[in-house]
């Protein structure tokens, strides 16, 4: 199997056949799932008890409803999906930008997507030594394009960084059509970030003129990667349009039913983000005393560590050494707009994370 196939974290199925072990028997660091969820999933999943006898309803009633209440947007500018990797080509799709511009790093499938459509697109990476933030000369290379889509992560995988107070960085936006990626937005809760990033905040900050399109993934916070469910917020006809490309009942009802069910729970869900957050503090901590790792490039991200490798080691070198081990760790060379000599991890269970800091101590 091309290793490109592979590049995404989590791709536990694939590996575990390479290696003829069970996929239990993986150790993954790679997918960015909130571990600290799990319980909380599984025992929802005992519980519950999605329709089957019917056809999934097509329009997703109910659960954009349930969105549309916990976003404050009206269910007209909702448009669910089975994934965030499901909307983002169509929205490439539908949107038909003449030309792309990607505000690096991003998710490889804006990559794929452009690629596929044929659609010309420019990587604006941003630098480990400014935490990944658009310095001057990125800004101006912002400014003077071309592209009437622009694509930007925050906050972002994997670099780690958040936009704060995006009100600078819209303002250099002068594209017509704007997709910001949210997907990790539910982890920054209880902080300023959080209200900060939303559909709602960014709008009085676009420039004149702009359609606005923001993406959530249920994958990530509510540690539900078998579950395939995500959602796009935007333009109402625009979003119309899209769903007029969407092949039938692409969302099936055990999707929709749990979608629901994981907002009607998502107290408990953020009462796991201290540990989670505590979990992963204490991870940086430990990475940044290894001499295999670059304590300065050591970035913390909402539910993942984004991490520099010290000496000019290969990233795809590391992460093949690991899978031997069987720890599954995130090469970022694969990812659009990163530097390389770069891996990504979650944090996992204390007994689980002084495994991967033990290997991570002898590469």
């Amino acid at each position: 199997m091309d290793p490109q196939d592979l590049a995404h974290g989590g791709e536990v199925y694939a590996l575990a056949r390479r290696l003829g072990i069970a996929p239990e028997n993986l150790l993954d660091f790679s997918s960015n799932a909130n571990i600290f969820a799990r319980p909380i999933t599984e025992s929802l999943l005992r519980e519950a008890r999605p329709p089957f006898e019917h056809y999934p309803d097509s329009a997703c009633t109910e659960l954009v409803r349930a969105i549309s209440e916990h976003e404050g947007v009206e269910p007209e500018r909702i448009l669910p999906g089975n994934g965030a990797a499901d909307l983002i080509w169509l929205a490439v799709q539908a949107l038909a930008p003449r030309k792309a511009l990607c505000i690096g790093p991003i998710f490889s499938e804006f990559v794929k997507a452009f690629k596929a459509f044929n659609i010309p697109f420019d990587i604006i990476a941003t630098s480990p030594d400014k935490e990944f933030k658009p310095g001057t000369e990125e800004r101006e290379r912002i400014w003077e394009s071309d592209a009437d889509l622009v694509v930007l992560c925050t906050p972002n995988n994997p670099a780690a960084v958040t936009y704060d107070d995006p009100r600078g960085i819209l303002a250099m936006l002068r594209a017509p059509r704007l997709i910001i990626d949210n997907s990790y937005r539910e982890f920054l809760y209880g902080t300023s970030a959080y209200e900060a990033n939303h559909y709602k905040a960014y709008l009085p900050y676009v420039r004149p003129g702009v359609s606005l399109f923001t993406l959530h993934s249920f994958t990530k916070f509510f540690c539900c990667p078998g579950i395939r469910l995500g959602y796009i917020m935007g333009d109402r006809l625009q979003l119309a349009r899209m769903a007029k490309r969407r092949s039938a009942w692409n969302i099936g009802s055990q999707a929709q039913h749990m979608g629901k069910v994981f907002l009607d729970n998502l107290e408990d869900y953020r009462a796991t983000l201290p540990e989670l957050r505590g979990a992963l503090a204490d991870l940086a901590r430990q990475l940044r005393r290894l001499d295999t790792m670059r304590s300065n490039h050591i970035f913390e991200g909402p539910g993942f560590l984004c991490c520099g490798l010290a000496g000019n080691r290969d990233a795809g070198q590391v992460t093949d050494k690991a899978l031997r081990t069987r720890l599954l760790v995130r090469n970022c060379d694969t990812i659009p707009g990163m530097p390389p000599g770069f891996i990504r991890v979650r944090t996992r269970s204390n007994e689980d994370n002084a495994l991967l800091v033990g290997f991570l101590a002898t590469i």
